[in-house]
């Protein structure tokens, strides 16, 4: 029978990317290979000692092998380039799975936790006409008005998104699914990619948790995923009063300020022109031809000075923290800090 532990020892091992092996040669070799494989089946336990060897070879301490493993992710969906190692799919999925286990724990102790409502009345998506029904009707529900969104991430964790930002790894955009029991959305995304593809990565994550594509198949369904991202960030009633009705060319000043204002790549900006028809099938060729011999694809012209970065569960711990109702130890631990290192940056004012 696997127990606790054995879950628990997987789980840090897979989110610290390590193979049994390596795990085992990261202890010094006080453990081998295969009795890892054994304490993770439940077959046996480790002393005191084994214990302490695994806790620092992962980088975690000891009391993370007897939380509960209560949590799991429904419903996972990945954006990420091809390249994207099956080893770094498994490290990123279970760093969310931790991340949002402490997330949740922290709100029952606070006692903060809100349903989640999905602001899309008709969810079903078949077309794009259905995809511009439902980014109108979220920037509706949500009182956006038509204009930008600043920041994004702050607008999805207050209204119940929980958005785990996923440092250094590269050929990964997001990936977005649903707490198996809680029905609790979450978002994992690159910490530190570009800005203007950071936000559209969480847009296009948003369309898989709000919206239902019973019809499609997958290439089509992440067509319309980025058609949705494209169509909250820059609603069509702004891309008409800005580029006109129709257009047979758009020059790259009128891309810039788009692009800097709205936040939304140049790219995104003109396959939004051409689900809209304010450009041709021939023109949005055209500009692709072009912005690929450019070198759009790696770095397009225009910047966007704008921020965007998950705050909520840090500003949740040190509220706890302050008003001790966890120990600064917990706190370190819910962030993945030293207590030292946690303390050096706590400073009440009263």
């Amino acid at each position: 029978m696997i127990n606790e532990f054995g879950i628990r020892l997987k789980s840090a091992r897979r989110m610290a990317g390590m193979s049994l092996d390596a795990l085992a040669q990261k202890t010094g070799g006080i453990v081998t290979k295969q009795a890892i494989s054994k304490y993770e089946k439940g077959m046996i336990n480790p002393g005191s000692e084994v214990l302490l060897a695994l806790a620092r070879a992962l980088n975690i301490k000891v009391d993370y092998f007897f939380r509960p493993a209560g949590v799991s992710i429904a419903g996972l969906e990945f954006r990420k380039k091809s390249r994207l190692s099956r080893k770094a799919e498994d490290q990123i999925k279970y760093q969310t799975i931790d991340f949002l286990q402490k997330y949740l724990e922290l709100e029952e102790i606070l006692n903060i936790r809100e349903p989640f409502v999905n602001p899309v009345s008709n969810p079903v998506i078949k077309n794009l006409a259905d995809i511009e029904r439902a980014a109108q009707e979220i920037r509706e529900q949500w009182k956006l008005g038509q204009g930008p969104v600043p920041h994004l991430i702050e607008l999805l964790e207050n209204k119940g998104f929980k958005v785990f930002e996923v440092p250094e790894v590269e050929d990964f955009d997001g990936l977005s699914g649903f707490e198996a029991d809680m029905n609790i959305p979450v978002i994992a995304v690159c910490k530190d990619q570009d800005l203007v593809r950071k936000r559209f990565t969480l847009a296009h994550e948003l369309a898989h948790l709000l919206l239902d594509f019973p019809d499609a198949e997958k290439k089509k369904t992440e067509k319309l995923c980025h058609a949705f991202a494209g169509a909250l960030l820059l609603p069509e009633a702004v891309m008409k009063r800005e580029l006109g009705e129709q257009r047979t060319k758009i020059t790259q000043w009128e891309l810039i300020k788009l692009k800097g204002i709205f936040g939304i790549s140049i790219q995104a900006i003109m396959a939004r022109a051409h689900n809209l028809g304010i450009i041709s099938d021939n023109t949005y060729q055209s500009f692709c031809i072009y912005a690929g011999s450019r070198g759009w694809r790696k770095q397009e012209p225009g910047e966007y000075k704008g921020r965007e970065a998950a705050n909520r569960f840090k500003q949740l711990v040190y509220h706890a923290a302050a008003e001790q109702i966890i120990s600064f130890s917990k706190a370190a631990a819910f962030l993945n800090q030293a207590e030292s290192e946690f303390d050096q940056k706590v400073l009440f004012v009263s």
